[in-house]
């Protein structure tokens, strides 16, 4: 039984995969490389859950907010999650938390397009001085 028989992979992720301008193209990993990063960027969906919600109360913020802080935090090392695959991940974390929010994957694309900017405005951290 092939691997692709046992496992289901959404098309919203297997997308992250692809190269918009050539649909019909190749993946452009290998089909155990992919799932390994859906299973991760699932878990990390179903993790982020129960803590976006106790942040929303606590701190008495939007779902835009959360969206917001959530993003620059999965965007600080893209080392674990790439830029598309945060995006994703919030978007699975808003469908399990039935979140209603208009025009979700451009607001990511806005928030993204901020952190980046902020990010790429900070100055360079200087080295210690040493004697």
């Amino acid at each position: 039984m092939s691997h692709s028989n046992q496992h289901f992979i959404p098309s919203s992720f297997t997308d992250l995969f692809k190269d918009p301008s050539r649909p019909y193209a190749k993946l452009s990993e290998p089909f155990d490389v992919i799932l390994e990063r859906y299973d991760l960027c699932e878990d990390m969906a179903q993790m982020l859950c129960q803590p976006s919600l106790n942040m929303m109360g606590s701190m008495n913020i939007t779902e835009t907010d959360v969206l917001d802080r959530t993003l620059q935090g999965l965007l600080i090392n893209p080392d674990i999650v790439s830029p598309s695959e945060a995006k994703w991940v919030l978007q699975r974390m808003s469908e399990l938390l039935n979140w209603n929010v208009a025009d979700l994957p451009a607001l990511l694309d806005q928030l993204q397009d901020a952190f980046s900017s902020k990010s790429t405005s900070l100055p360079a951290a200087h080295p210690p001085h040493t004697p």
